[in-house]
């Protein structure tokens, strides 16, 4: 499915209300000019010094450790934030949270449940039980949490795009759509809304798809997931005329080539411009050398293997072909499309 909202869900959650925005802590002695830093552990020691019995300044050194990676420590701190007030949401989702990205997926769901027993109108909680319901094809439960979050504030673009997310899933692409749409029209710099009404559109070959990809990559000019996506838009659009044909597939090539200029390992844009050159374009030579870039990023790509030995079959150098083949059977020993081929170039050199 979709990717869901965890993929950022720490920094979502830590950027929608930090209590203290200040840049630094004046130090306790006024008698001293002295500040200490905002991103120090001494900012921190000192805010919890001075307001201990509050989960704010817990919550707060929590983020500050797991923005630099500390899982171990910000864990600790939510668990003092949760014993300064049990009832404290913020707390709960954060944990949860981060119990998410360590795969500790009951645990999880646990910490979320209890964050809605003690904050049941904390709406980053609702919507991360949610997603778990997502994730379990429970849509029903699901929907229940979204749109009670959306009873409390009706502008979450996340709420409209895991309801679009619910209805793409389950086939009803008018009602996705319109999920997606309201998405970024609550929040016009969403760019999962954009990328989601791209994908969307794109499965029925409508060019809005394009508007929407282009949307999402004037957001986020370096995000390869939405050029890839427009990429592959072109390279899919099936056109009668040749020569509209030839300029999608040329557009797609030029997105992809921007990909690896972003991206230099990604193989699976080496790969793509050499299909088009090997399926589309017959420049069996330019598909032979993206054919072996995606190779050199990725050298068990038996995909990549099989392809570079037919564009290497189309250019008569047979015992190449068969060197790829042979390799593509070694790392997928049931590979049949590379077994026939195999079986096809031993025979022409007898």
């Amino acid at each position: 499915m979709p990717r869901l909202l965890y993929l950022g869900c720490i920094l979502f959650v830590f950027g929608c209300g930090v209590e203290d925005s200040a840049p630094h802590l004046e130090n306790t002695d006024h008698n001293s000019s002295t500040q200490v830093s905002a991103d120090s552990s001494d900012y921190f020691e000192q805010s919890i010094f001075q307001n201990a019995t509050s989960p704010i300044p817990y919550w707060n050194r929590a983020a500050w450790n797991l923005r630099n990676g500390r899982v171990k420590e910000g864990l600790q701190d939510l668990d003092l934030a949760l014993d300064a007030d049990s009832t404290y949401g913020p707390a709960w989702s954060a944990k949860a949270d981060a119990l998410y990205l360590l795969s500790q997926f009951d645990p999880c769901i646990d910490h979320l449940d209890v964050c809605l027993e003690y904050a049941p109108d904390h709406i980053p909680c609702k919507l991360r039980r949610a997603e778990m319901y997502i994730h379990l094809k429970l849509y029903e439960e699901a929907f229940t949490l979204i749109n009670d979050a959306l009873k409390i504030n009706d502008q979450i673009s996340e709420a409209y795009w895991m309801k679009g997310t619910i209805y793409k899933e389950n086939g009803e692409l008018e009602n996705a759509l319109s999920s997606f749409q309201t998405s970024v029209e609550v929040n016009p710099s969403f760019f999962d809304g954009y990328i989601a009404l791209g994908i969307a559109y794109a499965s029925i070959s409508n060019p809005l798809a394009v508007d929407y990809y282009n949307s999402a990559i004037s957001l986020k000019p370096r995000s390869v997931e939405a050029k890839y996506n427009l990429a592959m838009y072109y390279q899919e659009l099936f056109l009668n005329d040749p020569a509209e044909r030839k300029t999608a597939l040329d557009k797609a090539i030029s997105l992809y080539e921007n990909i690896i200029e972003i991206d230099s390992l990604n193989a699976s844009a080496s790969f793509n411009q050499g299909f088009i050159y090997l399926e589309y374009l017959g420049s069996y030579t330019d598909a032979e050398y993206w054919f072996s870039q995606a190779i050199e990023v990725l050298p068990y790509y038996h995909q990549a293997l099989f392809n570079r030995g037919l564009a290497r079959e189309s250019l008569d150098r047979k015992s190449e072909a068969l060197s790829d083949y042979e390799e593509a059977l070694t790392l997928k020993p049931d590979y049949t499309a590379a077994a026939l081929a195999k079986s096809r170039v031993l025979e022409s050199m007898k």
